[in-house]
This record gives structure tokens, C-alpha cells and sequence, in this order.
């Protein structure tokens, strides 16, 4: 009888691992050390497709070497990633990658750049024409879009940029600190074209620095600290709740006492 519980119990964990695995992404135990430091410690989370995941933590968390590894740019010393039932190694096409310091060929236009990217990926001309156009009318590139991107903003550059991965359109959408240098404008155009990615399906996983925003357009949230995953939580359980407060305690990190500063310098003599 208790062999007979025991193996059910094991059947239907391992039932479930293998419904989770084929819907969205699973990540377990991913593991990456630099020489004697750990930048990401056992690491593992899942998002169901049509989710929007943010992870979060300060700076040197091990956001971005996380999100590399899911992309495939790095390799894990152990761990796996697993997209819809296959291992992300295996579906390099099916992810779009947005680094959090973007860079264009500067003799390409943006337009150039987006054919390129597009036909690396096995777009028909005409599917990559189609999309950048309708890209480029939401981000109001028409105007600029044609000339060489050596004379492009950082903003201009990171439209062009997050513009590759929508003209893409993969499964799994991978981008580091998406807001940086965009305008009011452009950043709710990036945020409305998340949500219409997410519900056609594609799994959306975003880190940034911006909690105020992420609390209103993100819909589960992990915090890493020193590599390690400390805590999840869904829009939902927030409710009433503060995840910047949320996110200060969990990391044990606070603001600095600015005031301090102006106070103690003042009363020094020059």
C-alpha cells in the first residue's frame, strides 16, 4: 500500500513535470560560477506561455547571466532550460534576445538592420518588410528608420533593437532593461506590445530596475539576490502590497539616507 502511494505520488510529479515542460518555460537548478565566484546558485523558476515574468534584484544579482543562459549566449555549468517540451538549445530561433547595452552595425540603417536580423532567422523578405513597417509606424521610426544608425540616440537605438524581436515574433522573449532611454511614448508602446505578444501565447521574461512599472504590467515577479532566487510572486498576491517595499526586504537593501549627506556637509566648515 505505501509503495503503491509512493509510486503515484512519483507518477503524477513526474506527470506534471512533464505537462509543465511542454507549456512555457522551465528553468531548474541553473548554476554558473566566473573562477571561485558563483554568479547564479541553483536557480529555477517556471512561466506558463502568456506570461509576463520580471526578475529582479540589484545590480550584480545575476539578472543578466541568468538571462543569457535561458537565451542560450551562455552555456550553464549545470542546469537546464527547457521551452515547450524541448531544450532551448534546441529552438535558438524560437527566443529573441534584447541586451540591456544595445548596438547596431553603425553603417547599417535601422531598417537594414532589421532584414538582417529578420533573414537570420528565416523570414521572408516580405514578412520582414511587413512587420518593420508596422514596427516602425508604433515607434514612430519612418522618419529616421532609412538613414545610418551611427547617428542614432541610445533611444532610437534600443527602438530598433526591441522592434528585431517583435518582427521576430518567438516563442520566448528575453529583455534586459527595455526602458533605458525611451521616451514616455515609446516605453507604453513596448509595454502594450509585451501584452499582445503574451497573448498570442509567447512567454515574455523582463529584468529591470523599474519596480513601479513592472508592479503594473508584470503578472508573476522573481527577486535574485547574490544569485539566488529568494523569492516569486504573482500581481495578484500584491494586492495592497508594496513590491518595492516587498523588494528592499527580501534583499535586505534600503535607500541611502541622502539627507544625511547635505546635513553633515553642511555643518562642516569649508
Amino acid at each position: 500500500m505505501i509503495w503503491s502511494l509512493l509510486t503515484g505520488r512519483h507518477l503524477l510529479k513526474q506527470l506534471l513535470e512533464e505537462m509543465t515542460d511542454r507549456d512555457g518555460l522551465v528553468v531548474r537548478s541553473l548554476v554558473k560560477h566566473y573562477g571561485k565566484k558563483t554568479a547564479v546558485d541553483e536557480l529555477s523558476f517556471s512561466v506558463e506561455k502568456g506570461g509576463i515574468f520580471a526578475l529582479l534584484g540589484p545590480n550584480g544579482a545575476g539578472k543578466t547571466t541568468t538571462l543569457k543562459m535561458i537565451s542560450g549566449l551562455i552555456i550553464p555549468d549545470s542546469g537546464s532550460v527547457v521551452l515547450n517540451g524541448r531544450p532551448a538549445s534546441e529552438v535558438r530561433q524560437k527566443v529573441a534576445y534584447v541586451p540591456d547595452e544595445p548596438t547596431i552595425f553603425p553603417n547599417l540603417s535601422g531598417r537594414e538592420y532589421l532584414r538582417y536580423t529578420g533573414r537570420l532567422r528565416g523570414l521572408s523578405r516580405s514578412v520582414i518588410d511587413r512587420r518593420t513597417l508596422l514596427c516602425s509606424r508604433l515607434f514612430e521610426m519612418d522618419g529616421w528608420l532609412d538613414s545610418r544608425s551611427g547617428s542614432y540616440s541610445h533611444g532610437m537605438i534600443q527602438r530598433v533593437i526591441l522592434s528585431s524581436a517583435f518582427v521576430a515574433k518567438p516563442d520566448l522573449y528575453v529583455i534586459d532593461e527595455p526602458l533605458v532611454g525611451l521616451d514616455p511614448p515609446a516605453a507604453e508602446t513596448f509595454w502594450r506590445m509585451v501584452e499582445g505578444a503574451a497573448t498570442q501565447g509567447a512567454v515574455v521574461i523582463i529584468s529591470t530596475h523599474t519596480l513601479s512599472i513592472a508592479s503594473i504590467h508584470c503578472r508573476r515577479f522573481g527577486i535574485i539576490h547574490h544569485g539566488k532566487l529568494l523569492h516569486t510572486v504573482t500581481h495578484g498576491e500584491l494586492s495592497g502590497g508594496d513590491l518595492q517595499q516587498l523588494f528592499f526586504k527580501i534583499t535586505g537593501t534600503s535607500p541611502a539616507e541622502v539627507h544625511d549627506y547635505f546635513q553633515r556637509d553642511a555643518a562642516l566648515p569649508e
